[in-house]
């Protein structure tokens, strides 16, 4: 797919419970852009569209100019047309052959034909993409020295995208006790997984620098709130639970507790029962539940999902203190995929 330097298109499709990306992954999700607008996201992806600060071209195309000073990107211009000088994707762009120039990390072993011959570790392979008003070629080439020497230095909003771009989210992997079935008027308990090892990703915070002299940009992911949308509506609105405990992915269920419901845990009570299904078995009662006796009436499930508000916020590590920062802050949602949860009414029998 070509990819439009004055945009930055961040895929953050996830698979469940993990922060692998993988493109199709359903996790809906959207982020406002500079623009303050929300940007559709890609079917089946998580997504943000960010639009380069004072530019508004591409490869081929004529391109505002930002202006370092404005915090947009830097133009070079070749055969009349401006193009950004650094792309975080695509490299440095060179303007006397109009190509940008990426090299490669890490680089081809030895004896790989990209070296064309040439003495593994002298020079340096790079990735060169050139466009033409009718054609774009990409290929991988030898050089004896780096051509973005002298070009000038990319600003802070160019390498704060580069950070944000190394974000990783996972997609919220969500339980329930009780599993598939839960009463009326009982407690259940939600929470999604989480381990030492994802909690970057899946509570966070998580920090990601990119250091490209002479810039130096942090980006930084909170996670603000999650919120469990539980299938029903209450006088015309969904009804919703919002956790805390844990970082907000909740406590998992620890059968010891019974009805306890410790600090942190993350439950809610059900103020209805789940539309009735003609010809269903009655189900089974559900555990954990209050002490009762009697058959749950049979009924279809509620689909739940549990989303992740995050926002995201970078730091010009070389002014710290700056009141605005390298690129305007987002927001971003991280969804699961439906939780399905059967609630009945509890009949007590005569």
């Amino acid at each position: 797919m070509r990819r439009l330097p004055g945009q930055l298109l961040l895929l953050l499709a996830l698979l469940a419970g993990s922060a692998v990306p993988l493109a199709g992954s359903a996790a809906p999700a959207e982020a406002a852009g500079p623009g303050g607008g929300v940007n559709p996201c890609v079917v089946l992806a998580v997504c943000i569209v960010v639009t380069t600060p004072g530019s508004t071209g591409s490869p081929g195309t004529t391109g505002g100019s930002g202006g370092s000073g404005g915090g947009g990107t830097t133009v070079c211009t070749w055969q009349g047309v401006d193009y950004p000088c650094y792309d975080g994707d695509l490299g440095w762009f060179n303007t006397a052959d109009g190509c940008y120039y990426n090299q490669l990390n890490p680089q081809p072993s030895a004896g790989d034909p990209s070296w064309q011959g040439h003495q593994y570790g002298i020079g340096a392979i790079y990735l060169q993409v050139c466009y033409n008003a009718a054609t774009t070629t990409t290929t991988d080439i030898w050089l004896a020295k780096d051509p973005s020497v002298g070009a000038p230095p990319p600003t802070p909003a160019e390498v704060a995208q580069m950070a944000i771009r190394k974000l990783q989210f996972a997609r919220p992997l969500p339980h329930s006790a009780p599993a598939d079935k839960a009463l009326v008027g009982v407690p259940v308990w939600f929470w999604y997984e989480t381990s030492e090892a994802t909690k970057a990703q899946t509570v966070g915070p998580q920090t990601q620098r990119v250091d490209l002299f002479p810039v130096s940009v942090s980006a930084t992911a909170t996670l603000q709130s999650v919120v469990w949308d539980l299938g029903y509506q209450v006088d015309g609105k969904e009804a919703t639970l919002t956790c805390t405990g844990n970082g907000g992915a909740g406590l998992p269920y620890d059968p010891k507790l019974g009805t306890t419901v410790p600090p942190g845990a993350c439950t809610a009570v059900f103020g209805k029962a789940s539309p009735p299904v003609s010809g269903s078995p009655a189900p089974s009662t559900p555990t954990p539940s209050a002490s009762a006796s009697g058959t749950a009436a049979a009924t279809d499930g509620y689909f739940l999902t549990v989303t992740q508000y995050w926002k995201i916020h970078t730091v010009d590590l070389n002014n710290p203190t700056a009141a605005t920062p390298p690129w305007p802050d987002l927001s971003l949602q991280v969804s699961s995929a439906p939780l399905g949860l059967q609630v009945s009414e509890l009949q007590v029998l005569n």
